[in-house]
């Protein structure tokens, strides 16, 4: 195990480097607002795990999906957006459950899904009829958590907030004549779980918030 986190913290100091060298602050750029909704439902097995050592810890392990046929234009979302980026989303991801009942709010937790989780997965947008995917990248983000809470301003949650999902996404986007676009964006789902013995089911409604990056091949004077 001790071998495997050690892989998630390389692949993070590796991200950093490759962001850190490649900026773009200070050039010249083309981009768009993106403002999507989306919600559908899930359901699959769910895998439990134990750790003895260092200390004891339970987690409940959930292969899951955010795909639904299609994607819901807000009204933030650009006029660029609204027509270049349409279809099904394509979005599987593996989430974990679980940590260490050393803090208060553990006590008032009685399913394993209600503990605060992480997810990490793929994040695509696919053409319905050709099932081609013109976006695809990786999602990753947090369970069960809230995130405007105080100090913040009009804070409306609480630390643990039951079936809240925050996540970021970044994917490459192919658009007209072979132009290749950047997405970058904040991902935020309501859930609600329903567990039986055998599996687990989500039912979700998600808002996408970013950003569509392109280059700029005229600069101007």
């Amino acid at each position: 195990m001790a071998s495997a986190i050690g892989d998630w913290g390389r692949f993070a100091k590796e991200q950093l480097k490759f962001t850190q060298s490649h900026k773009f602050f200070g050039a010249p750029l083309v981009t768009h607002v993106v403002s999507k909704n989306f919600e559908g439902k899930f359901r699959q097995d769910r895998v439990h795990t134990l750790c003895e050592s260092p200390e004891k810890c339970g987690h409940l392990h959930f292969p899951g999906a955010f795909d639904c046929g299609s994607l819901e234009s807000h009204e933030c979302d650009s006029e660029f957006s609204r027509r270049n980026l349409q279809g099904a989303l394509v979005a599987g991801y593996h989430a974990t459950f679980g940590h260490v009942d050393d803090v208060g709010l553990a006590r008032s937790i009685k399913e394993p899904q209600e503990s605060r989780g992480f997810f990490f997965g793929r994040f695509a947008i696919e053409d319905p009829r050709s099932k081609k995917v013109f976006v695809d990248g990786a999602l990753d983000g947090m369970i069960n958590i809230g995130i405007v809470r105080r100090p913040l301003a009009k804070a409306v949650e609480e630390c643990h907030h039951l079936g809240r999902w925050y996540g970021r996404v970044h994917a490459e986007v192919e658009l007209a004549k072979d132009e290749k676009a950047f997405l970058t964006g904040i991902l935020a789902f309501d859930v609600e779980y329903e567990l039986t013995p055998s599996w687990m089911g989500t039912k979700f409604v998600g808002t996408l918030e970013g950003m569509l990056i392109r280059e700029c091949l005229k600069k101007a004077n």
